[in-house]
């Protein structure tokens, strides 16, 4: 057990599970991230999730990831290597992440599996683009993607399955998204950590 503080939280007594260079994300943060130490517990907590999502959906045939977050492209390659045997059934949107992922032989390697055309230069393109597939949606967007997010609320309360996951949707001063997800008959849920979930399976 341990101690967490950065300029947002603190946590006392807890598991740094998040750290533990014996875990998947860990290791793979560690791997293909430029700057892993700059992730903090919420941040890391997102990719953890993103990571159950694509492990344990396994009834869903195609999922796309839509990830409108420039500083967390690098998850494009990552996500690629980790679920390397779904990739014919993944599809990946996001900005380009050769500046915020790791030079090594691994990456270079990964970088061949990056489809150039889900490659874009903003967050509403990006959701835009992944919203038109036919496939479950994970987006993981940040506090200031306002249309994208009512955008990906839109689709979910008019029949699309997917997961929607905000970075510091409770920490920064932005408009919150609470009432417009209420008045389609949504719920956005503030996490203890800062983020923002909403599910719609």
């Amino acid at each position: 057990m341990s101690v967490y503080n950065d300029k947002n939280i603190s946590l006392k007594d807890i598991a740094l599970t998040q750290f533990e260079l014996a875990r998947e994300i860990p290791a793979a943060l560690e791997l293909i991230a430029n700057k892993p130490q700059n992730l903090d517990i919420q941040t890391r907590m997102l990719i953890i999730r993103i990571n159950a999502a694509l492990h344990n959906l396994k009834s869903i045939e195609k999922i796309t990831i839509a990830i409108g977050i420039d500083f967390l492209a690098f998850l494009n390659p990552m996500l690629s290597f980790l679920h390397g045997a779904k990739r014919k059934n993944l599809d990946i949107f996001s900005f380009d992440p050769s500046s915020v992922t790791k030079q090594n032989k691994i990456t270079a390697e990964l970088s061949l599996f990056i489809k150039k055309e889900n490659i874009y230069a903003s967050d509403a393109e990006i959701v835009s683009s992944a919203i038109k597939q036919k496939s479950f949606l994970i987006a993981l967007l940040g506090p200031q993607s306002l249309n994208p997010a009512k955008e990906c609320i839109d689709a979910f309360s008019m029949g699309k399955q997917g997961l929607l996951l905000i970075h510091n949707y409770a920490i920064e001063k932005s408009p919150s998204h609470h009432l417009y997800a209420v008045e389609r008959g949504l719920r956005i849920i503030e996490q203890p950590e800062g983020s923002g979930e909403c599910f719609c399976v």
